[in-house]
C-alpha cells in the first residue's frame, strides 16, 4: 500500500513539475512576443555581427592591425558595398517602371487568351475592366504604397548597425575578452557556420541562375539574383518566392515555355546546392530536419514577427546548444563573471 502510494506521489509531482515547466515556457514566450520588436533589432544586430565578424578577424590575423582599425576598415567595406547595391537598385528600379507599359501590354494579351480558354472550356472570367485590374500606374502606386511599409521595417536600421558594430568590438578578440564575448563566440559557433555555408550555396546558386536567366533573356537578371540570393537564408519559404518574379516576368515577356524552362533551371539549381554543394561545404554536422524547420519558422515567426522568419534557424541552434550545455552533453568552461 505504501509503495502504492509513493508511486502515485510521484506520478503527482511529475505532472506537477511538467505543468511547472509549461507555464514557465508560456510566460517566456508571452514575454518574447510582447517585447518582440525590441528582441528583434538586438538579436538581427547580433546575426549581422556574427555575419561579419570573420572580415575583421581575417584583417588582424593577416595584416596585423590592431582591433579598432580593422573594425574601422570593415565599417569602411560594407559602407561601399551598401552605396554599391543601393545605386544598383535604384538604377533597376528606373528601367524597370520604363518597361512597365511593355508589361501591362503582354498581360493583357495573356489575359484575353486565358478568357477565350476558359470560355471555351465553359469557364467565364467576372466581367470588368482589365485597366482596373492591372496597369502600369497601379502597379507604380502599389510600389509607393508598399515602400513606407518596407521602410518601415528598416527604420532600425542604424540602430542595428550600431549595435552589430559594438558586438563586433565585444566579439573581436574573444579569448582576451570578458565572459560576454566568451559566451557569444561560444553560441555563435553553429550560427556562424551556418552563415557561411547558406552564404556560399546561395552565391553559388545566384551565379548559376544568373547564367540560366542571361541565356534565356530574362530582363532584369542581376535582381533576381540578389532577391535569390537574400531568400536563400530563409529555408525552403526563401527559393519559392524568389523563383516567381523572374518566372513571372519571363511569362510575360516570352510565354509560358520560357516561364517553364526558368521554374525548371531555379528547381535544377536548388537541388545541386541542396545535394551536391551544401555537402561539400560541411565539415560537420549541421543538419536540421525539414520538420524542425518548419517548426522553427512557425515558432519563431509567430514570437518575433518577420524578422522570427529570418532569425528561426539561428536561434533553433543557440537555444539546442544551449539545452545541450543545461543538460551536460556539452559543457565547456564558460567564465560566469
Amino acid at each position: 500500500m505504501r509503495a502504492d502510494e509513493m508511486e502515485i506521489t510521484g506520478n503527482e509531482l511529475s505532472i506537477g513539475r511538467v505543468l511547472q515547466i509549461s507555464a514557465y515556457v508560456v510566460i517566456v514566450a508571452w514575454g518574447i512576443r510582447e517585447a518582440s520588436h525590441l528582441l528583434s533589432v538586438i538579436l538581427i544586430s547580433l546575426l549581422w555581427a556574427y555575419a561579419i565578424l570573420p572580415l575583421p578577424r581575417w584583417l588582424m590575423r593577416r595584416f596585423q592591425h590592431s582591433k579598432r582599425l580593422a573594425i574601422a576598415l570593415t565599417a569602411v567595406i560594407l559602407l561601399v558595398i551598401h552605396v554599391v547595391v543601393y545605386v544598383g537598385l535604384v538604377g533597376t528600379a528606373f528601367r524597370m517602371r520604363v518597361k512597365l507599359p511593355m508589361y501591362e501590354v503582354h498581360f493583357s494579351e495573356l489575359y484575353t487568351k486565358i478568357g477565350v480558354f476558359l470560355s471555351s472550356h465553359g469557364i467565364h472570367l467576372a466581367n470588368h475592366a482589365l485597366g482596373g485590374f492591372y496597369s502600369s500606374e497601379r502597379t507604380i502606386q502599389a510600389i509607393e504604397t508598399l515602400l513606407p511599409i518596407v521602410a518601415g521595417f528598416f527604420s532600425d536600421r542604424f540602430l542595428v548597425a550600431l549595435l552589430s558594430v559594438i558586438s563586433l568590438v565585444e566579439m573581436a578578440e574573444a579569448e582576451a575578452g570578458g565572459a560576454l564575448a566568451r559566451n557569444l563566440a561560444h553560441y555563435g559557433q553553429d550560427i556562424q557556420q551556418y552563415i557561411s555555408i547558406t552564404a556560399q550555396t546561395g552565391a553559388i546558386g545566384a551565379v548559376a541562375n544568373l547564367v540560366v536567366l542571361l541565356a534565356l533573356r530574362v530582363d532584369f537578371p542581376f535582381l533576381w539574383c540578389f532577391l535569390f540570393f537574400l531568400l536563400h537564408f530563409i529555408p525552403n519559404i526563401g527559393f519559392i518566392v524568389s523563383m516567381i518574379p523572374p518566372a513571372f516576368v519571363a511569362l510575360l515577356e516570352f510565354g509560358w515555355q520560357r516561364a517553364l524552362l526558368v521554374v525548371v533551371g531555379f528547381i535544377v539549381t536548388q537541388i545541386l546546392c541542396d545535394y551536391v554543394v551544401q555537402p561539400l561545404l560541411m565539415k560537420r554536422g549541421l543538419h536540421i530536419s525539414f520538420l524542425q524547420i518548419t517548426l522553427s519558422l512557425m515558432i519563431w515567426g509567430f514570437l518575433l514577427g518577420p524578422a522570427g522568419v529570418i532569425l528561426a534557424i539561428p536561434l533553433t541552434m543557440a537555444s539546442k546548444r544551449f539545452i545541450d550545455n543545461i543538460s551536460g552533453r556539452h559543457n565547456p568552461a564558460l567564465a560566469s563573471g
